[in-house]
């Protein structure tokens, strides 16, 4: 994932975080913060397990030993 693909993530949820200012509450806000970004982050976790930097075995959690020694 580059940085503009991230950058672009990032903007899809930057109306929804300001608009949290709007809440009369910080119970509100603190739920509404927490749903947006659990929305980011599996938004952000499926594109960069689609990238193609890890494994094809779905069991393994490492990266590529490729990419681990380019990485150290």
């Amino acid at each position: 994932m580059t940085k503009a693909e991230f950058l672009s993530i990032a903007s899809n949820y930057y109306e929804e975080l300001e608009a949290l200012k709007e809440l009369p509450n910080f119970y509100d806000y603190e739920k509404n913060l927490v749903d947006i970004w659990q929305k980011f982050g599996n938004e952000f976790i499926e594109n960069h397990l689609n990238d193609g930097s890890f494994t094809e075995d779905r069991r393994k959690k490492k990266l590529l030993r490729s990419l681990e020694k380019s990485l150290s």
